[in-house]
């Protein structure tokens, strides 16, 4: 099938933590929540105790819970069912004690046990029933109409399966790199050099960028981190839709943070309001239905992980990404070799993984006006799917073995012989929570805050810059802080980008060559061939602009003119 060329720019909005079932299970079509009769199918169920067929019984229903009761939220800020690796692997089954030991296909009866346990270690010893729910709970179209108004208009894919049965950061890693180095748990300090998506962009000739509120993802990749005129705010989203300069691929961030403002996270992480990140995706889809981008581009949402919800599919096997970083990995061996009493549960048995099997569904919707109205795919996908589905696009090459394997979903892009012209330019939004309170905002940051707050250490120009950086007391001594790091690293890389330089001289008989140097005066590139005059050689440069995009240019001296000038075959090199 020939692909759509129409196709050229996709947004990616990563959320966080809910499973398919429990954010669109109530979805007609969707492989969720209901029986024939439209109502919850009595079947799904957890109870208490799993080995106890008499024990309490908590099914599959509705509504959601738009936040989590304070009364459940620990005095260290964790709100909400776990979803570490080692949760997930009771969840799928609750007698399990690694993952190993979990069936294909799992019998996903401990999400109510996990939860009891979680709910005792934030201090509550006797919860009311619905609070023991929370796992099992759904939400409705009433109660979320922006998801469930874009899952009506577009396509639903209800076999999208996340990438480690785990939390937040492999899942993340393996949305970028297609691995998560040997990562199933969350260490957000640890420098990640695998090869990412976009660099495999840049390569095929694309341009791509990350905008975020507060932290970002390009944080924990020391070759993305630098590249500061690539990643934005927030705030220069819309703008960009508006004018119709987006990149290629762009790759949203939601808040994890309260700001300055006493805006809340809109991530969807529990504790979190739900409605605010309704309104997100909502502001987003908004910007692309109404800018001049819009009949070339393809936006999906997604959810990096289940967040200890409730999925009733077993999760299948997947392919190992092949590149021999399996878990435990030699990062955290180094962790808890070091300090085995505060970090020997790194390299227990139940950390043992291959990463060959995929985590949980979650929710996602492919959007565009190439796509038919209403479409429900069960094809299997992940989130390395949508390198797959640049590949087709693209052209751009494989990563690892996981992205191989994965199934591209461009073929819903290739239903329609012109783009649909139905789609609603604005979307219903649910009532909004109002900001944080000077007192909200004088409480410790929650458990999710704390756990991201490492990734910090990767930003530059500043003190504490290489190092993690202390705790803050407070919400809004964290918002402050992160402000003043995000400022730094952009200002650190702002000067570096000026110490660039390229320098156009004269080889012989009227041509011209080029050499471009990086920020600490490295030679980056060279020509490899010449030039019948200095414009001609400019033109060239400007395809590696983006290395250093403020270089300027300096008269060539008499070294770089001469005998020092690199061979083609290390040039080549060096450019690659």
């Amino acid at each position: 099938m020939p692909n759509n060329s129409s196709i050229t720019h996709i947004v990616v909005l990563m959320m966080e933590n809910r499973s398919l079932d429990h954010l669109l299970g109530t979805q007609p079509g969707v492989n969720g929540i209901l029986g024939a009769n439209g109502k919850p199918n009595p079947n799904l169920f957890n109870l208490a105790k799993p080995s106890a067929p008499t024990s309490q019984k908590y099914s599959a229903g509705t509504p959601g819970n738009f936040v989590i009761p304070s009364a459940d939220i620990s005095k260290e800020g964790f709100g909400g069912p776990g979803h570490s690796f080692n949760d997930a692997t009771t969840q799928m089954d609750a007698s399990a004690t690694s993952s190993a030991q979990v069936p294909d296909p799992a019998p996903l009866n401990g999400f109510i046990s996990q939860y009891l346990r979680e709910l005792a270690s934030n201090g509550r010893k006797s919860p009311a029933t619905q609070e023991i729910a929370e796992p099992m709970t759904n939400f409705t179209a009433a109660q979320l109409p922006v998801i469930y108004a874009l899952a009506s208009e577009f396509c639903v894919c209800d076999q999208w399966y996340s990438e480690v049965p785990g939390p937040t950061e492999p899942n993340r890693l393996f949305v970028h790199a297609a691995t998560s180095a040997g990562f199933v748990n969350n260490e957000w300090e640890a420098p990640i050099n695998s090869q990412t998506i976009y660099q495999a962009m840049e390569q095929a000739g694309y341009d791509w960028a990350f905008f975020y509120y507060d932290l970002s993802d390009a944080d924990s990749f020391p070759a993305l981190k630098v590249r500061t005129t690539r990643i934005f705010q927030f705030s220069s989203f819309a703008a960009q839709a508006s004018a119709g300069t987006l990149p290629t691929y762009s790759f949203l961030c939601p808040q994890m943070n309260e700001g300055k403002d006493g805006s809340q996270p809109n991530s969807q992480h529990a504790p979190y309001d739900v409605r605010l990140g309704e309104n997100l995706i909502a502001d987003v889809y908004e910007a692309l239905r109404n800018g001049p981008l819009w009949n070339n581009t393809l936006f999906i949402v997604t959810y990096d992980e289940h967040g200890g919800y409730f999925d009733h599919v077993s999760p299948p096997a997947a392919a190992a990404p092949g590149d021999n970083l399996n878990s435990p990995n030699a990062y955290v061996t180094a962790l808890a070799k070091k300090n085995s009493k505060e970090n020997g549960y790194l390299i227990a048995a139940n950390m043992d993984f291959g990463f060959t099997r995929q985590g949980l569904r979650v929710p996602t919707v492919l959007i565009s006006p190439w796509i038919q109205k209403g479409i429900v795919d069960s094809t299997k996908y992940q989130h390395t799917s949508i390198f797959a589905t640049l590949r087709d696009l693209f052209g751009i090459g494989n990563l690892t073995n996981r992205d191989k394997a994965a199934n591209s979903f461009t073929a819903q892009l290739n239903k329609l012989s012109s783009p649909r012209t139905d789609a609603p330019t604005t979307l219903t939004r649910p009532a909004m929570p109002p900001p944080a309170t000077a007192a909200e905002m004088q409480k410790p940051l929650t458990q999710p805050q704390e756990d991201w707050w490492p990734i910090l250490a990767h930003l530059d120009g500043h003190p504490d810059s290489g190092k993690i950086p202390p705790m803050p007391p407070t919400r809004a001594a964290a918002a402050a802080y992160i402000q003043e790091r995000r400022q730094a690293h952009i200002h650190f890389h702002r000067l570096r980008r000026r110490k660039a330089y390229y320098e156009i001289y004269p080889t012989g008989k009227g041509k011209y060559g080029w050499h471009f140097h990086g920020d600490e005066g490295d030679l980056l590139a060279t020509s490899t061939q010449t030039y019948s005059s200095p414009t001609d050689a400019q033109a060239d440069i400007e395809r590696m602009r983006d290395l250093a995009p403020f270089a300027r240019q300096t008269p060539p001296t008499s070294a770089t003119a001469g005998n020092k000038t690199p061979t083609n075959d290390v040039a080549k090199k060096k450019r690659k």
